[in-house]
This record gives structure tokens, sequence and C-alpha cells, in this order.
């Protein structure tokens, strides 16, 4: 089972590079059949990319074919390779950012009123027009990295009910017999469901396949910004529990039913069936709830006896609209000190909460969990990094008439008109002062906008590239071996990539979720 998309985000921290080489990476695949083609009419196939031809014709091979075989990519939708993980990773999170959404990574090396020089690891040295890029990040969102992926389902684990949580539950039962049994009988759908794998990772992403949880210790600091991807079909309904200890606290009394609670330690505990179901799901902690139209925040407690405590924080706001079906990049900035979250969704401030009684989540973990049965969620582009505790979407940066230079430190920026680069300092042209700034304090560069032309539209053609841990690459192909892709590009010429770093080719891609979801996970 493989999924197709890996979604993007800048990558976190100037400290990514150490991150990055402690990554782990796809092996050298045994499986004959390491990748996968989508076709247009929803059909499979697996097998192995053995090339290019003519840019438009692929060779394919595979265990169940005596030879290879030609494919027209006209039919084809998309390839996954080896499973959706890149075979290498970049030592340097830098990237530069063109008008139409693609990321190149690399560093730059070069820079002047009319042109952009970048050694990117994927392509070599590229040179092109300043014109066609949007931002320039040598350091993007400073602050140390906690967490980046996910590349693989290591250090990520399913959650069910505990033994504590068994006790806890027949002590609710026991003072209210009609609470809501959260080992209730399933429905056919239900033990259909259950008997699947309840969360499925392929191509760098988790679908769920039932409201089970899944969780992954992601080290969060006291002052942290979580930012992920979310993408959903049939109403969003999702749950972000976050600081979490996961951890149930034993009753003060133990119960003698323990040795029969053994027997049931792994027993499916559904989020959302009991009232205080989200505190002896996720232990102290707090936990956002996503609908398609608000949001909400939990503090999730337990009293002296063990019983957990659930309350809803109040805020001025958290209306907003999304799709039934659709996407969006979801940001978590947390503040232990000053008991506070910010919530933004795709770079817009959403709302914000300040706990009265003291910041609660005391652990580390993050988790996710989907609630409506006949949903499907899919979690990817997960970035965990310190924050700074400034209070800025991003998007602000921008400016019609402008260069903005934002500092790793999350405080400073400046504005003026960026003429080049110089002994490791970007010069501006301030309107009070000449400056000259270290690229390693600089976060992000955002052109003026007015100075920015649209990217050239690609052909009929075009091919997009997606690349692992952050990259994505409109272009027209020319011809390809299983580890190079020769092409062109209207910005960046002719080019020859390294394939390594690649996770998926797609040859019919738009920006419908329906479009890019596949149901084969």
């Amino acid at each position: 089972m493989t999924a197709f998309l890996h979604f993007l985000f800048p990558m976190h921290s100037r400290h990514l590079p150490l991150l990055l080489l402690a990554l782990p990476v796809a092996a050298a695949p045994s499986n004959p059949d390491p990748d996968l083609l989508r076709f247009m009419n929803g059909d499979a196939l697996h097998g192995r990319f053995e090339g290019l031809q003519d840019g438009a014709t692929i060779e394919w091979s595979g265990s169940n074919l005596k030879t290879p075989v030609l494919l027209q990519t006209g039919k084809l939708r998309r390839l996954s390779l080896n499973g959706g993980r890149a075979t290498k990773l970049f030592n340097s999170p830098s990237y530069i950012l063109l008008p139409d959404g693609d990321q190149v990574p690399g560093e730059i090396v070069a820079l002047d009123q009319d042109h952009i020089t970048i050694d990117s690891p994927v392509a070599g040295t590229l040179t092109l027009p300043r014109e066609h890029v949007r931002t320039v990040a040598p350091n993007p969102h400073g602050g140390t990295l906690h967490y980046l992926g996910p590349f693989s389902p290591e250090g990520w684990t399913v959650i069910t009910r505990s033994n504590n949580q068994a006790r806890v539950r027949r002590r609710e039962e026991a003072k209210d017999p009609n609470a809501p049994d959260m080992g209730a009988a399933e429905t056919a759908d239900d033990k259909k469901k259950n008997e699947e794998e309840p969360w499925i990772f392929a191509g760098g992403a988790w679908y769920n396949n039932g409201q089970l949880p899944i969780k992954v210790d992601a080290k969060l600091p006291d002052k942290a910004r979580i930012a992920f991807r979310l993408a959903w079909r049939n109403r969003l309904n999702a749950v972000i529990a976050f600081h979490a200890t996961t951890e149930i606290p034993a009753p003060p009394e133990a119960d003698e039913d323990d040795e029969e609670d053994g027997e049931k330690e792994n027993a499916p505990h559904r989020v959302g069936s009991h009232s205080s179901s989200y505190p002896h799901t996720f232990g102290h902690s707090y936990v956002l709830t996503i609908y398609s139209s608000y949001a909400m925040l939990y503090r999730c407690d337990f009293d002296k006896d063990g019983n957990g405590e659930q309350t809803r924080l109040s805020t001025s706001s958290s209306n907003i609209r999304l799709d039934d079906s659709g996407e969006a990049e979801f940001e978590l900035r947390c503040d232990r000190a000053n008991n506070s979250i910010i919530l933004f969704i795709d770079g817009h401030y959403v709302s914000q909460w300040e706990d009265a009684a003291g910041y609660v989540g005391t652990g580390s973990h993050l988790a996710f969990a989907c609630q409506n049965n006949s949903s499907r969620l899919r979690v990817s582009d997960l970035v965990v990094s310190s924050w700074n505790g400034m209070i800025d979407s991003a998007r602000s940066m921008d400016a019609d008439d402008r260069d903005v230079i934002l500092l790793t430190n999350g405080t400073d920026r400046f504005s003026g008109d960026l003429t080049g680069l110089e002994d490791g300092k970007f010069l501006l042209r301030g309107t009070y002062a000449d400056m000259k700034i270290p690229v390693e304090q600089v976060e992000e560069i955002r052109f003026a906008r007015k100075r920015v032309a649209p990217t050239p539209a690609p052909s009929g053609k075009a091919l997009r590239l997606i690349l692992q841990p952050v990259g994505r690459l409109t272009l027209d192909p020319v011809s390809a071996t299983r580890s190079t892709l020769e092409a062109r590009s209207a910005v960046l010429g002719d080019i020859e990539l390294d394939l390594g770093y690649a996770s998926l080719l797609e040859f019919s891609f738009s920006d419908s979720i329906l479009d890019s979801w596949d149901d084969d996970f």
C-alpha cells in the first residue's frame, strides 16, 4: 500500500543539517518491485522504473514481466519511487521558492539585481532570473529543530486502552449506569475497519483507517512551533493532542480485577466516545479538535482520585471555513511559561487561548486521530521547532515595493532593496542606511511583489518531481535513467537531476484533493 503525494513544507532551523544526517533513508531495495505506477483509470502496477525515453515513454520492468515494457506517460497519473521514500537526504534546509509554488533546494552562492545562483544537491549549480524568484530561504524558520517527518513509521505507535483506563472506565460506569461504554459492541463496519491496520504509513504520510489515535514523541519544547499538513475526505473531524504525557495516573486504590484487566490491555479506545475520554487517552495534555467551520481546545487533567477532567477553553474567535474534502497547513504556537496557545491555518491567524489555571501539558508527545468513522485523514509534513514567542504570521512579511529580510531571531526584520551577496553577507540598501547582513543570520528574504513575474506555464507534457524532505519541480522531461532525469525548464534551463532525492513523479497533477489522494492505502 502506497500513498503518493508528499506535501511540502519549508524546513525549520539552521540546525537542520545535523538532524538530516541522522535521519533514516531507504536502503537499496531488495524488493524486485519497489516502485508503483498509478494509471489515469485508477489501475496500479508494481514493478521497477528503468527510465524515460523521448520525454513521454516509461520503460518498466517487473518480477511478473519476462521483458521490460514501454508505457506512454499520457495514460499515467503518478509514479512512486522506492515506496515513496528518497534514498538520499539533503544536508542543508536552504531553498528558493518560485511564484508557482515550486521549491528548488540549494544554498544561495551569488545574487545581483538580475540573477540568483544556487548550489543544489539535486541539480548542481543553477542560475535563474531573479524576477522568477519569490522567496529565498537560507535558514527557513530559525529555531532548534526537534522533529521533522514522518519519513518512516519508526517512533510512531497506536494508542490503545491501558489497564488504568479500563479501571477508570468501570469506576465511571458504576457511578453513572447510563454512561456510554467505551468498549461497546462494534458495528459490522467498525469490525471490518478494526481488522485493518488502524493507520497506514506510505509516501511520507499517515492515513487513518478508523478512530484509534497515533502518537509520536516529538520532543516538544516549552516554547514550541508545531506545523503539519492535514488532508481529509468526507468532512474534517480531526483531533490533535500536544504536550501530551500519554500516561494515565493509576487510581489510588488497587482494583481487585487487575488480572482481568490485563487481558484487555489492547482493547480499542475510540476517541470521543466518552465525556472524559481525552484525558484517558492522552493523559495530561491539550487537545485541539478541528471541524470544517470551527476549532475547539480542551484542557485535559486529572483530579486527586485519578478521574479525568476535560475542560473546554474559551476564546474570542475560533471560526474557520474549510471544504468538506480538502487540505490545509496548520500551525500551533505554544508557550508553557505564559500559558498560551495560538492557532494558524494556511498562514492566517485563527485563534488564541489562555489557560488561567496554568499550563497543564507536561509531556512531549504529539498525537492525531479522526473522530468520524466515515471520514479519512492524512497527516504529513510535521515540523516541530523551538519558538521565540513572537506572534507573527509569515505572510505579513510580503511588501509590494520593498524586499523584506527576516532574521533567524524571529524578531528583527529589515526592508529595502536587496542589491547583492558579498563575502557571505547580503547587501541591503535601506531607507536610512546601507546594511550588510550575514547569510547565517537570515531566515527568509521575500522579494517585492511588484518585481516578481509569474512562472511560465509548463507544457502539456510536463511532469512534477517531488523531492524529500523538501522540494518540488515542474519540468518538461527529456530522458531519464533510474538514477537521473534530464529535463528543461523555462526558469531553470536544461538541467540534470539526481533522482535519489525524489519520492514521486507526477504526470497528471492538479490542486484538487480528490486528485492528490490515492485510494490504495
